[in-house]
């Protein structure tokens, strides 16, 4: 009888560990397929995520600071907005001690709506480009690319435009045009 105990009672004990088994490789199981279809869900959401990065260059040799702040959805480029503050030449100090800074704004925008080249850039739908006077020694220039509008090929075939490498630009990844600039002294915002 007591044999029969014994027997019963490991017969037990070892159905009752393979039913644990059974259960952890279920759950494993369930856990690890839960974790697979997680995963290409994350994955959407990275391609699907817009995202915008600030890169502050040093400041070049002639006193030019640069900003270039890039939006982008994965791999595709969206918006390039460039923001460059440089010192203005003599020739413009001049203008504004004898006109004054209101006066020199006026004349400089009357010289780009005179500008041919400038005028058939600014035709382009997603391109656009200020000037602005922020003292009497600084100028700030915001050109902006909205590549979700701006034809490119077309962009690249104006006068303007054209040695921009607006097209090489766009064989990129944004990442890996990101980090270019940060490995060449940028500083991400």
């Amino acid at each position: 009888m007591k044999k029969i105990v014994i027997g019963a009672a490991t017969l037990l004990l070892l159905l009752a560990g393979c039913g644990q088994k059974k259960e952890t490789t279920s759950s494993s199981k369930h856990e690890s397929e839960t974790l697979q279809s997680t995963l290409p869900v994350l994955e959407n959401a990275e391609k699907n995520t817009v995202v915008t990065k600030t890169l502050i260059f040093p400041e070049s040799g002639d006193g030019v600071k640069q900003t270039q702040t890039i939006t982008y959805k994965g791999k595709q480029f969206l918006k390039l907005v460039i923001r460059q503050i440089r010192p203005l030449s003599e020739e413009l100090k001049s203008f504004i001690a004898d006109h004054g800074l209101e006066e020199t704004q006026k004349a400089l925008l009357e010289a780009e709506e005179k500008d041919e080249m400038l005028q058939e850039a600014r035709k382009l739908a997603g391109f656009t480009l200020e000037t602005k006077l922020l003292s009497e020694t600084e100028i700030q220039t915001t050109t902006t690319y909205d590549l979700q509008v701006l034809d490119v090929k077309k962009a690249s075939q104006t006068d303007y435009l054209k040695n921009l490498g607006l097209e090489t630009l766009l064989k990129n990844e944004p990442s890996q045009y990101i980090a270019d600039r940060v490995a060449n002294g940028a500083t991400e915002q």
